[in-house]
């Protein structure tokens, strides 16, 4: 998952809860599509925890200037 994208995990994790929402879901892909769900919750909200922090330290410069190097 290292590869793939915020986007393209967010495209895929949409994807996967329109399957569990729709009648196509079946008992015998349940687990491994809620697992895989998981992970993409996992990692795009790692992403955005990063991208936070990054933009707080950017922001923070502004407040700082002196910091800057």
């Amino acid at each position: 998952m290292e590869n793939q994208s915020f986007n393209d995990s967010l495209a895929e994790l949409e994807k996967i809860l329109a399957e569990l929402r729709s009648d196509q879901c079946d008992v015998d892909t349940l687990a491994a599509r809620t697992r895989r769900a998981v992970e993409l919750l996992t990692f795009c909200r790692s992403r955005l925890t990063t991208t936070e922090q990054e933009l707080r330290s950017i922001l923070a410069t502004l407040q700082n200037p002196s910091d800057q190097q």
